[in-house]
């Protein structure tokens, strides 16, 4: 058994390694390696916040650019003022951009047109960075394997933007803030967004629009997962574009959080609430699933589909909305599906179709304010009236004012005259 003196002797050593160790904690952080995404064959310091001129940004661009190896610039300054367009990130082996320390913030406010950076070589990163007031792109992406992290965008009219070679791209725990667009993206390819936070954009959060449709069932181009998304006028819009929307929380939406138009769409397990309108809304899509999202507390509708066809709309909860699930006309050779939704708490009907003949099979209808479901034929100012024949079965209708399917015509008003509109 240890003596007392032993043990003194141990804990006065013991101390003595604690202390050391505090002491070394920070020299030994300065000194881990860097992750292999960030590191550089040279590296540059910019120390001014001119615009040009010795230690700054555009002299440290210039030489990473002609570099044959692959150059970090490190930012040491906390603001960069800039007066004329900065040159492109170019070097073929990759620039590492970091401000991680310093938090730099690019003030493009006196730039008349973007964008303000611009990645054209490959393998390239960017970290920690703030630009304020873009007149275009804030940062524009041209090549594959870039690296976005930790960047912050405010008062842009585009915040990124990518296009032609754009590949394997990474976007994450970033801000994005009163842009009038945050990310956009016309092709997807190998785009991953994850862990940012959108709030306030004029347009839209993020805009992935293509010209041309996307398989149905393919791989998805553009992964959006686990972002924060509030107040903005469409936070997601998908146009032909293979999209992934998962785990992300939609608030406030003025138009609506999540716009899909044209094949390839998934969203699944999401939160839409509180907006202003309508929480997700399929229009003239094809094949979208819908799966395990909670849309709640919308003003207009929780979940629409309109002229689509071949949509799974499944284990959704959707609550307290105005109306629940709506489907407005439809293909009959590929019908949508709506099946094992929880809809209770609506203002108004639980499940509304115009002109639509949907497969309504396994969904719990209760406690809304009219009718659990409403079905109504579709009959235009002029021409013929388009039937809804939607096949009803195995549902759980109970607590609404009518349990029963309430069945009835939309007649469409006929347009107004000019005179009418003055």
């Amino acid at each position: 058994m240890p003596s007392v003196e032993g043990q003194r002797r141990a804990g006065l050593v013991a101390l003595a390694l604690l202390g050391v160790a505090a002491l070394s904690e920070g020299w030994l952080r300065s000194r881990r390696p860097l992750a292999l995404g960030l590191r550089a064959g040279a590296e540059l310091v910019v120390t001014s916040s001119n615009d040009n001129g010795p230690g700054s940004l555009r002299e440290a661009i210039f030489v990473a650019d002609s570099a044959d190896v692959r150059t970090r610039i490190t930012m040491r300054t906390k603001r960069v003022v800039l007066k004329t367009p900065l040159p492109p990130l170019a070097n073929p082996r990759g620039i590492v951009l970091d401000a991680t320390e310093a938090r730099t913030e690019i003030d493009a406010s006196a730039l008349a047109e973007g964008p303000v950076l611009e990645l054209r070589g490959p393998d390239s990163s960017i970290q920690g960075l703030g630009i304020r007031g873009a007149a275009g792109a804030a940062v524009l992406v041209r090549a594959p394997r870039i690296r976005l992290h930790s960047l912050s965008f405010t008062n842009c009219a585009e915040a990124v933007t990518l296009v032609d070679g754009a590949a394997d791209v990474v976007l994450e725990d970033s801000q994005f803030e009163a842009n009038a667009t945050g990310v956009t993206v016309p092709e997807a390819r190998a785009v991953t967004l994850q862990r940012n936070r959108f709030a306030r954009h004029d347009h839209a959060a993020i805009w992935a629009v293509s010209p041309r449709s996307a398989a149905v069932g393919g791989p998805a181009g553009l992964i959006v997962r686990d972002s924060q998304f509030a107040d903005d006028r469409i936070s997601v819009v998908l146009i032909n574009v293979a999209g992934l929307l998962e785990r992300n929380d939609f608030r406030r939406a003025r138009e609506s959080a999540v716009y899909l138009m044209g094949t390839g769409a998934v969203v699944r397990d999401n939160r839409s609430r509180e907006g202003a309108s309508v929480g997700i809304f399929a229009d003239e899509s094809e094949g979208a699933l819908i799966e395990g999202n909670e849309v709640d507390h919308n003003a207009g509708v929780g979940l629409m589909l309109r002229s689509s066809g071949g949509a799974v709309v499944q284990r959704n909860r959707v609550y307290s909305n105005g109306y629940g699930v709506v489907v407005v006309f439809g293909q009959k050779a590929l019908p949508n599906r709506i099946s094992d939704n929880l809809l209770f708490g609506h203002a108004q009907d639980g499940i509304y179709i115009v002109g639509g003949s949907p497969l309504v099979r396994s969904n719990r209808a209760v406690q809304n304010r009219e009718a659990a479901i409403r079905i109504l034929d579709f009959a235009p100012w002029s021409g013929p009236q388009v039937p809804a024949e939607p096949l009803v079965e195995d549902n759980v209708f109970s607590g609404n004012s009518f349990d029963t399917a309430v069945r009835g015509v939309y007649r469409q008003p006929p347009p107004k005259r000019e005179s009418e509109l003055q």
